[in-house]
Parts: structure tokens; C-alpha cells; sequence
């Protein structure tokens, strides 16, 4: 921070006064005295400047012509009338949701359950100072119109770190969806994939591919940290086969949590050759006769990518929840 000083001078002014008297003579000198010297007044600090927001990115999400495959699940619940406590309804359950993007406006419309279509506005960005943003927190408005739902999207950009896809990529969603008669207040917070589908007939039918996808997923209701890890998935596109894994756990170093789920096993898998889409379940760690589910499809020419939507319980230390949650991934 550069601070100016101020600095005062004193100016002195001196009157040389000669007069002469009788038969003699003689010099007198008068000094007008110095003015005071009073406090020296406060350097002004210069402002900090504000740093800039990051830069809005060309598209909030992907582009697409036709609207977007989407897959999503939720959790609802309610809390007290000052919005604490939450308090979970019921376990996850998978969503109907609608998702694209309009190349005329560059908007985004999405339909969520409990909701109203309507597009997405208000929009903030994430990331550094005065750099590209790496993903967007919207409102939803209804319709095109300038009135908004007590509902918020949050959306990585693709093609970041955050979201380091073509053809697919991650998005949440958090909402009020009314109050109850003792004025609780109902919440939904869930978790999607979208994507550009691949076109019947473009999943290749010969030879086998291997996919490297991430999770984004909750273990409760307004769960914190989220769940990351990773999923493997092995295609036979000759024979019609899938298998593979995934392995969900909580890696926050900053607030010290830790959770590893252990390694959950896909059994029953369901997908035949050229078939777009797939489905199966799991071999839970702790729990092998539990109930699970994942279900997806490939995205991008050439099935180059592909998402997907599970749930499936934990045992943790002797406690039991619920994952719930999307995978997004590529071909290696």
C-alpha cells in the first residue's frame, strides 16, 4: 500500500526597519514571529482495491441442439422454521428430470421436480480472482420470466478440472419446496448427469473398452463433505458384458474427513450388444444380501463417454446409510 505524506513548511517573514534620530543613528531589526505549528494532519490510506470476480464463462454447460439425457436422484427432507435441523423424509429415490440448452439465447432450461420449468438466471461464478470460472451457482426463474423459485443449480464448467469432459458432465440442485402446517420447512437436494446421448447404432459392437468415470454422491441428508471416488467400467462389446467396480469414499484433508466405503463389486449386470444404455447392482461391502442399483448410458459418438445414477447402502464403523449419487466418465 503506497500512503502520501503531508509535510508542512513554516514560512518566516523578517522586517528590516531602519529610521534615524537627532545627530545619531542607529538600526533596529523587528522579526515577525513563525505562525503556529499545529498537528500534522493523517495520511489518507489508498483504497484496496477490489479484486475481480472471475470471468463468466461463453456457456454454463455443455451445447447441445436436442436436450440433454439426464439421470438424477434426490433426497428430501425437512428442517425447523429457521431452516436448521434438517430432518430426512425418506431414503433417495432416482428423479425425472429435464435438461437443455437454448443456442438463440444462450439459456438453460431445467424441470426438477416439485417445480416449475423455467430458466436459469441470477447466475454467480466460481473460482480465482480474474480468472476463467470453473463452475456457476443459478436461480431458477419460472419460465423466461424475471420471478424465481426458492430453487439453486450449481454446475461445473466442462472442460475444467471440475468437469473434464466432452460430451458429459455433472450438476446439483438445492431447493425450498414449501411449509408444512407446523412450519417446518420442506428441502431437496440432489445430484445429476447429463450428457449428449450416443445415437442408436454408433455403440461399437466388436472388440471391448474399459471406462474410467468419478462419483458425485451424498451418504445422507445434507451431507458434508460430498462423496468422490472412482468407478471402472468394462465393456465386451462383442459379447454383450459388463463388469466393474466402484469405490466411494471421503477424502477432505482440510477439515480432516475421512470415510473410505470399500470396494462395491457390480453383479447382475445388465447390457447386450450395441444397446445404448446398461443396469445392474452391487455386492455390498458388509452387506452382500442389500439392495442396490446403478443404471446409465454411453454419451458422444462412438460411446466415447458415458453417466450413470446408483444407490446403494454402507456399513461404516457399525453405521448404515445410503449413497446415493452419479458417475461421469470417459473410454481410457
Amino acid at each position: 500500500m503506497r500512503v502520501h505524506h503531508a509535510r508542512m513548511g513554516l514560512a518566516a517573514a523578517t522586517a528590516l526597519a531602519v529610521t534615524a534620530c537627532g545627530g545619531g543613528g542607529g538600526t533596529n531589526v523587528a522579526s515577525t514571529p513563525p505562525p503556529p505549528v499545529g498537528p500534522t494532519p493523517t495520511p489518507t490510506p489508498t483504497p484496496t482495491p477490489t479484486p475481480p470476480p472471475p470471468i463468466a464463462p461463453a456457456h454454463l454447460g455443455l451445447v447441445s441442439s436436442e436436450p440433454f439425457a439426464v439421470l438424477a436422484t434426490s433426497v428430501r427432507g425437512t428442517t425447523d422454521s429457521a431452516g436448521m435441523h434438517p430432518v430426512p423424509l425418506s431414503g433417495p429415490t432416482f428423479d425425472d428430470v429435464q435438461f437443455s440448452y437454448d443456442g438463440s439465447t444462450n439459456t438453460y432450461e431445467i424441470n426438477l421436480p416439485g417445480f416449475q420449468p423455467g430458466e436459469l438466471g441470477n447466475t454467480s461464478y466460481n473460482g480465482s480472482s480474474g480468472q476463467p470460472a470453473v463452475g456457476s451457482f443459478s436461480q431458477v426463474a419460472v419460465g423466461s420470466s424475471s420471478t424465481f423459485q426458492p430453487v439453486f443449480v450449481t454446475l461445473p464448467v466442462p472442460g475444467t478440472s471440475y468437469s473434464p469432459y466432452t460430451y458429459t458432465s455433472f450438476g446439483q440442485w438445492t431447493g425450498q419446496t414449501g411449509t408444512t402446517s407446523n412450519n417446518q420447512i420442506g428441502i431437496v437436494e440432489g445430484i445429476f448427469a447429463y450428457g449428449i446421448p450416443t445415437a442408436a447404432g454408433d455403440v461399437p459392437v466388436t472388440g471391448s473398452a474399459t471406462y474410467s468415470a468419478e462419483i458425485r454422491a451424498t451418504y445422507g441428508f445434507q451431507s458434508y463433505p460430498q462423496v468422490g471416488g472412482d468407478a471402472t467400467l468394462s465393456f465386451n462389446f462383442a459379447a454383450g458384458t459388463l463388469s466393474g467396480f466402484m469405490h466411494p469414499e471421503v477424502a477432505d484433508s482440510f477439515d480432516g474427513i475421512f470415510i473410505d466405503f470399500g470396494r462395491y463389486d457390480f453383479t447382475q449386470t445388465v447390457y447386450s450388444t450395441g444397446s445404448t444404455s446398461f443396469s445392474g447392482r452391487f455386492i455390498v461391502p458388509g452387506l452382500p444380501n442389500a439392495d442396490s442399483s446403478f443404471e446409465g448410458n454411453f454419451t458422444g459418438p462412438n460411446a466415447a463417454e458415458l453417466m450413470a445414477r446408483f444407490e446403494a447402502p454402507f456399513l461404516v464403523d457399525g453405521q448404515q446409510g445410503t449413497l446415493s449419487g452419479a458417475w461421469v466418465g470417459k473410454k481410457n
